[in-house]
């Protein structure tokens, strides 16, 4: 067979154009609730230490499984797309998203919350990569930059809105409110989807997931997040379990892919233009969600910031990063996407590099500028890098292709979560926060490099026999 990137004549690649509000705002109102809800717990995080009388260290496992059952369920989620069709997918993800979100608003102790919660992630995991896939389906390549770059905005709106969203809920009731709220959320989004033109999927003879790639998979993920949360607990035993768990997992992935594949196919990334969208979406989103991190704690505890005016720095970020990713959309399709990608990472370089040397002289007017500034760089590259991934496999596999694609994201958010832990420590300085932003504005140079290093897509035929595969799993 042969793969993008190697030489091979481009096919055809015959679109099912279809366009408009019908195709942006329906599947915008789905990928919005992943990271709405990812967010909108943060504010109620107190009141559930209270209720069920349980520490930090319990609060952290009940967000970090939230995010790795995200993580660990998108590939599957995508492959599912790619075997049963996208848009069957998504509406079984919304009903069970929907379900789970009034399980959860009943959960009668905190074992069972996080049990419930996690469903909630894997309900998530198989709406957010079948969008985007379905958008590779039934979006003409000349406009799919355009309309990733709307839903790019729909999702970075829902995580901005989150905890203001959270803190109204709040302030009605008991924190089991910001659950229900998810129900007319979802079914409204499946009742708007119910006009779009359904695709067709390989038929269930093409899905084989394996289970013991996906346990080492989310074994994987719990290692990585141990090295961020057991820091902040000074729990030694911890660290050194997350140490040992992550590289062990990897190679057991490894080993296990060799021998029967597994739900992340790793011949992927023989296509020089994914592995490069795929390892800028990952970097992208360690300076990002790293920033966001580090920020408030950075504001609050060393410029002596209250709540109020913090909450507007980093309002400054998301408006301007939902502002961007629908233009950006656009350019990358007028534009190409490796151009975007690259100036977008060259301005995290630049926001980093003048965080981490003028952090404590700055006013706060210039840190409003640099927070909206590394929205601008931000949201200037998820469109291109979406499209030019997604583009770099025939439309079969779209479903795999975007749901590896969106696993990435989470990859760069929790090993960004990690290194704020390493770096920062329980108290940390001026000194701290420098050497923080430092280090990310070398992952921000890495996602220049990524960028230059990519190359346009070149479809392959549409029945490439990769698809067929045994090693692809599906």
């Amino acid at each position: 067979m042969t793969f993008p990137g190697h030489a091979a004549a481009p096919s055809a690649d015959p679109v099912r154009p279809h366009s408009g509000w019908a195709m942006r705002f329906p599947p915008g109102l789905a990928s919005l609730l992943a990271p709405l809800n990812s967010t909108m717990i943060a504010v109620a995080l107190p009141e559930i230490r209270s209720q069920f009388h349980v520490g930090v260290g319990a609060l952290m496992v009940l967000v970090s499984t939230y995010l790795i059952a995200v993580a660990v369920s998108q590939p599957v989620g995508g492959r599912l797309g790619d075997a049963f069709g996208q848009l069957t997918v998504v509406r079984a993800g919304l009903v069970v998203f929907a379900a789970s979100s009034i399980a959860t608003a009943l959960a009668w102790d905190f074992p069972s919350l996080v049990v419930l919660r996690s469903l909630q992630g894997v309900a998530a995991a198989l709406v957010a990569p079948n969008i985007s896939a379905y958008m590779r389906k039934r979006v003409a390549p000349e406009n799919l930059g355009s309309a990733l770059g709307f839903n790019g905005a729909a999702t970075s709106f829902g995580a901005a809105i989150g905890p203001v969203a959270g803190g109204l809920l709040l302030g009605l009731g008991s924190w089991r409110i910001l659950f229900l709220v998810n129900v007319p959320l979802a079914l409204l989004a499946l009742v708007l989807m119910g006009g779009l033109p359904g695709v067709a999927g390989r038929g269930r003879q093409s899905l084989n997931l394996d289970l013991v790639s996906l346990a080492t998979l989310a074994a994987a993920f719990a290692g990585m997040s141990l090295l961020g949360s057991s820091t902040r607990l000074h729990n030694p035993t911890l660290v050194a379990f997350g140490v040992a768990v992550f590289p062990a997992a990897v190679l057991a992935y490894a080993l296990r892919y060799r021998q029967k594949g597994g739900v992340v196919d790793l011949r992927l990334f023989t296509s020089r233009t994914y592995w490069a969208a795929a390892a800028g979406t990952s970097l992208s989103n360690l300076v990002m969600y790293t920033t966001l991190l580090a920020m408030p704690v950075y504001l609050g505890d060393l410029r002596g910031l209250g709540d109020a005016p913090i909450g507007f720095v980093l309002f400054a970020l998301s408006f301007v990063m939902v502002a961007i990713s629908p233009v950006s959309g656009a350019w990358s399709d007028g534009k190409g996407a490796r151009p975007l990608m690259a100036f977008g990472a060259s301005i995290l370089v630049a926001v980093t590099l003048a965080i981490a040397l003028g952090l404590e002289a700055s006013p706060i007017v210039v840190v409003v500028l640099l927070m909206g500034l590394l929205g601008f760089g931000f949201g200037l590259q998820q469109a291109a890098l979406q499209s030019a991934g997604l583009q770099a496999w025939p439309r079969e596999m779209a479903g795999s292709a975007s749901g590896t694609l969106s696993m990435m994201r989470y990859v760069g958010s929790v090993t960004g979560a990690a290194v704020l832990a390493l770096v920062l420590g329980s108290d940390p300085g001026g000194d701290q926060f420098r050497l923080l932003f430092g280090c990310l504005g070398v992952f921000a140079l890495a996602n220049v490099a990524v960028a230059l290093a990519s190359t346009p897509p070149r479809l392959t035929s549409s029945d490439s026999a990769f698809a067929a595969s045994p090693a692809t799993g599906g």
